[in-house]
This record gives structure tokens, C-alpha cells and sequence, in this order.
């Protein structure tokens, strides 16, 4: 019977990642050892430009000395944190709110972090080794029913907006609404004010019809920046192959999502789980359209069970939608739950045969290609 790609690579052992890495030697020295591969490893994420296009790190004033040591062990060079709350209700104030203590933030450790306004700026990041910081929303319901409000958090520093939540808003349906109606002619202006601004669209929690018309009506490429693949675990927040088709006809990429209820239907996913969603995706699609979006921040998820951090989570959702997301502990996969996940990722993408350049794209240049089209200069 004739393999898939998916299944070749799967096939591939680990010593496809040390020919991918290895340094070249003369007839008659001696193999790489295992120091030499670590080493090269640690070249080739040092070289990279490394995305989390939602997570990664959100700087506040108290972050301390050990939690910036934890983000350079990472190695991560842009961070997509959400800012304020997903609820209607507080969306407004919040966002107002968590953007007055992002920017407090930055100004204090200017030395270390910061924002990303314009795509010069992610270079000027890379170049200066410090953490540029893509601030986000996770819905719009912040702006309301006022077109000029994007204007505002444009102003304030917002430069990723996803559309909706699970939930339906004034702009399009999410995942997880019992019908899926798309965008709304609003939706429609929202998408188009958003691209004449420079702010890159998100449809990571929108529904069907809604991701597709989202795809549709954009003239700059978008992106799902965490979702994981529809064909490998059932879920209403991942993406089908034909939304995923769409999105990469038009230029845009996907951020594979690092949480338990959306790689696998197991009680705890693991990381081989996380990267059958990669080869999956470059086998579908190819590999300019693959990158991360973790959905956690560094080091990882602290909480425990039964904390008031998990409940809050679960307090957004109604006992019909904690069924229909199949919430359950833990909400992290273990092997990336921590500062070295990307390390974790890349190391895992090489030993099932995919090349130090399609690790490089996934890694970070794949999203900054979006970045570049969407951003001003």
C-alpha cells in the first residue's frame, strides 16, 4: 500500500534530525556526538526569528528577573498576548485597561521588550535581541458597534484582532453558536477598516461560515493563529481541510495550538500528538502556511486543578459549551509546558524528517511573511 507523506515522515527516525543538523566532516573523523547535535540545535533556534502568534510572554511592571530569564531560555523573539477579556460585557474597559499596563510595562524594561507597531519593528526585535510584543484581542466585541473604536486601539497599540470568541457578536458567528451564519455586512467593514489600518485579522474561534468569509472578504493575508486540524481530533475549535485550503490560497498561515482539548480526544495529549498537527498540515498544504500560536504563556500553565484560575476559565462557558469543548484537566500538554517548547517543537519536527529550513518557517518566518503584508512598514 502506498504512504502518505505523513506517514513517511512519521516512519523517518531521529537520525534524519541529526543529518539535518549535523555539521559536516572530513573522510576518516569521527560521527557527530551528541554535544555536537545538541549544539547545532541550539544554532539553528538561535538564528531563528521564533513566533508564538497567541501566547508566548505579556510583560507586566512586577515581572521579575527569573520570569525574563525564562523568556531568553525560549528563545522566542515576537509574543502575541491577549489583552483584556473575552466577555462582552467587560470587553471595553478591560482592553482600555490591560493596554494602560502593557504599556507601562514596555516603558519600564525598554531595555528588554518592545512593541511591535510596524514590521520594522519585529526586525528591529530580532536585531536588538529583545522581545517584541504583537498585542491582540481575542473578540471584538471591545469595539462594539463603533467602526472608529479600531481607530482608538489601533492608536493604543493593537495590531491582532480575532474577529469573535466562541460566541456570536455584531460581526460574525463563533465556533461554537448552534447556527453559523458568517460575517455581517458590519463584519464586512470591520475586516476592511482593519486592513487599511495595518491590524491582522484572526479567526482562530470563529465559525465555519464565518472563518470562510472572513478569508473571502480580506485583502491582506489572515490568519487562525491557534487552532489545530478538524481531521485529526473533532473539535468545534479546529479547522477543517477546506477552511484551511481557503486560508492558504490566500497567503495566510496557522498557528498550531498547544492546548490538550484541541490535539487529541485522549484524557492527556501528548507531544507526538501535537506533531501529527504539523505534518498533517505540511503534508495538506505545504510548508509556508504552518506556524505556533500555543495559546500559553512562558513558562507555561502554573494552576492546578480545582484552582481559581482553571475555574475562571471554565466560569465563561455554559455547562452546554464546557460539554460541546470537552473541557477537562489539564488544559496544557505536558512536554511544552514550559519555557523550552519551542526547542521541544523544533527538536520533535526534525526527528520526523522535516529539514532545518521548513523548521525555520514554522518556527517564526511563515507568520512574519503575514506580518509583512498586513503591517505598515
Amino acid at each position: 500500500m502506498k504512504q502518505t507523506r505523513r506517514q513517511v515522515l512519521r516512519g523517518m527516525t531521529a537520525a534524519a534530525a541529526a543529518a539535518a543538523l549535523a555539521p559536516t566532516r572530513a573522510a576518516g573523523t569521527s560521527e557527530p556526538s551528541d554535544t555536537d547535535q545538541i549544539e547545532n540545535l541550539d544554532a539553528l533556534l538561535a538564528e531563528s526569528v521564533i513566533v508564538d502568534d497567541l501566547g508566548g510572554f505579556r510583560p507586566d511592571v512586577s515581572t521579575t528577573e527569573k520570569g525574563f530569564r525564562m523568556v531568553k531560555n525560549s528563545g522566542i523573539t515576537i509574543a502575541s498576548p491577549t489583552i483584556g477579556s473575552v466577555v462582552a460585557e467587560e470587553s471595553f474597559q478591560s482592553c482600555l485597561t490591560g493596554l494602560g499596563r502593557l504599556t507601562a510595562a514596555i516603558n519600564k524594561y525598554s531595555d528588554r521588550v518592545l512593541l511591535v507597531s510596524k514590521f520594522s519593528d519585529v526586525e528591529k526585535a530580532k536585531r536588538e535581541s529583545k522581545v517584541g510584543i504583537l498585542a491582540n484581542f481575542q473578540n471584538s466585541t471591545a469595539i462594539g458597534t463603533d467602526l472608529s473604536r479600531l481607530d482608538l486601539f489601533y492608536d493604543l497599540g493593537v495590531r491582532q484582532i480575532q474577529l469573535t470568541h466562541n460566541w456570536r457578536n455584531w460581526v460574525g458567528d463563533g465556533c461554537t453558536e448552534r447556527t453559523q451564519a458568517g460575517l455581517t455586512y458590519f463584519g464586512v467593514d470591520v475586516v476592511e477598516r482593519m486592513n487599511e489600518l495595518g491590524i491582522i485579522v484572526d479567526v482562530g474561534h470563529c465559525g465555519y461560515q464565518t472563518t470562510l468569509d472572513a478569508i473571502e472578504v480580506s485583502s491582506k493575508p489572515i490568519v487562525f493563529s491557534h487552532t489545530n486540524c478538524m481531521a485529526l481530533c473533532k473539535h468545534p475549535r479546529n479547522k477543517t481541510d477546506k477552511q484551511i485550503k481557503a486560508l492558504t490560497e490566500r497567503g495566510g498561515v496557522m498557528g498550531i495550538s498547544n492546548f490538550n482539548w484541541f490535539v487529541s480526544d485522549k484524557p492527556r495529549s501528548t507531544l507526538e500528538d501535537l506533531l501529527d498537527h504539523f505534518d498533517y498540515l505540511v503534508e495538506l498544504v505545504g510548508s509556508d502556511h504552518v506556524g505556533i500560536g500555543s495559546d500559553f504563556g512562558l513558562p507555561g500553565y502554573l494552576g492546578t486543578e480545582g484552582d481559581e484560575i482553571w475555574q475562571g476559565h471554565l466560569r465563561i462557558y455554559s455547562p452546554r459549551e464546557q460539554e460541546t469543548l470537552k473541557t477537562r484537566w489539564p488544559p496544557y500538554i505536558e512536554e511544552v509546558n514550559d519555557e523550552w517548547r519551542y526547542k521541544t517543537i523544533a527538536q520533535g519536527l526534525l526527528a520526523r524528517g522535516h529539514s532545518a529550513d521548513v523548521v525555520r518557517k514554522i518556527l517564526g518566518l511563515n507568520f512574519l511573511r503575514v506580518y509583512k503584508e498586513a503591517l505598515k512598514a
